[in-house]
């Protein structure tokens, strides 16, 4: 497009050379944090959990060699000469995006049903925009794999990308908002909780809070520029939810720390009957604390004898001497 071929290189490729390095740097986050998590948290959790952080990690991976293809076509392929063209491999890393961006949205979707109490009205408008996000991303990817220039695909479809952007800010908001609500409602029903649910509120909205002005910003840049600045930012987007979300995931391995226990925040849900079975997992760490008085009672006190024994000489002959060393005259001790 005229425009965008007559911007300066800052705002076309310049965006590139930000945005790769950035978006590389974020995968090296996640493969720190999903070494945490297989270290500290995969015993606890379930096989399913097991398979979305690697589901996460393998689509971070495909997103940086994608980002590397894009990176070859624009500098090395077409030597800088074509910003408006579209790389194969920038097509499809907005399809992965998309994955990314619906499967973290689903984790947080399913943490919802469960502290809401499989609350179906919540979790089913969540579902459903994260899935026309989701549709949004693929029918952008078919058309900038048809078209291969800005130009045209911001003139005929552009408004789909526009679209997906703005409802996946729409979904982290939603998400960030129930569940600080069913948190803070989790919070009134257990006291007892208090400083761990305090905990996961001020975490849900930092994380909610990243994801979503990241793409906010890159939704304003989109509409607003007609330049390829939009790029920095959505090359980040994808790394930003797989790495909050495993982020998450490992949060909790904090908190059973801090705690001193090994609590399963997933039991925290609302509305149960405080005499059924959940109770008791739900305050495992007062069971904990109360176990470790009960084996401090129980461990056999120490005792320590001191014997004393003292010997007296009472010759008349040593009476007479006139020097006694100080080694015969003193009491010998035993102990």
């Amino acid at each position: 497009m005229s425009t965008v071929t007559n911007d300066s290189i800052a705002t076309t490729l310049g965006a590139m050379v930000i945005g790769i390095p950035l978006g590389i740097m974020f995968t090296g986050a996640l493969i720190v944090q999903c070494i945490v998590y297989f270290r500290a948290m995969r015993p606890r959790d379930t096989q399913r959990m097991w398979f979305i952080i690697y589901t996460f990690l393998v689509l971070d991976l495909l997103h940086t060699c994608l980002l590397w293809g894009t990176a070859w076509e624009c500098f090395i392929t077409w030597h800088g000469s074509r910003p408006d063209a579209i790389p194969t491999a920038l097509s499809l890393s907005v399809l992965v995006t998309g994955i990314s961006t619906f499967i973290a949205h689903s984790v947080y979707s399913w943490k919802i049903f469960r502290f809401s109490k499989h609350n179906y009205w919540l979790t089913g408008p969540i579902i459903f925009l994260a899935t026309l996000r989701l549709l949004a991303s693929a029918a952008s990817t078919s058309e900038m794999l048809v078209l291969k220039s800005f130009e045209e695909f911001r003139s005929k479809i552009g408004w789909v990308f526009g679209v997906g952007l703005a409802l996946s800010s729409v979904v982290d908001v939603l998400i960030a908002g129930v569940m600080m609500l069913t948190l803070k409602q989790s919070r009134q029903q257990s006291l007892s909780l208090d400083g761990v649910i305090d905990s996961l509120i001020i975490y849900t909205f930092e994380s909610g809070s990243v994801t979503a002005i990241t793409t906010i910003v890159a939704m304003i840049t989109w509409f607003s520029m007609n330049n390829l600045i939009f790029l920095a930012l959505h090359f980040v987007i994808a790394k930003l939810y797989a790495n909050c979300a495993v982020a998450m995931l490992n949060y909790r391995q904090f908190l059973s720390q801090s705690t001193g226990n090994a609590m399963d925040l997933d039991v925290i849900r609302l509305g149960e009957d405080p005499s059924s079975h959940r109770q008791g997992r739900r305050l495992i760490f007062l069971s904990s604390a109360r176990s470790q008085l009960q084996s401090a009672h129980n461990i056999a006190p120490m005792e320590v004898n001191v014997t004393k024994t003292m010997q007296m000489h009472t010759d008349s002959s040593l009476m007479d001497e006139p020097k006694l060393s100080h080694e015969d005259n003193s009491p010998k001790q035993r102990v």
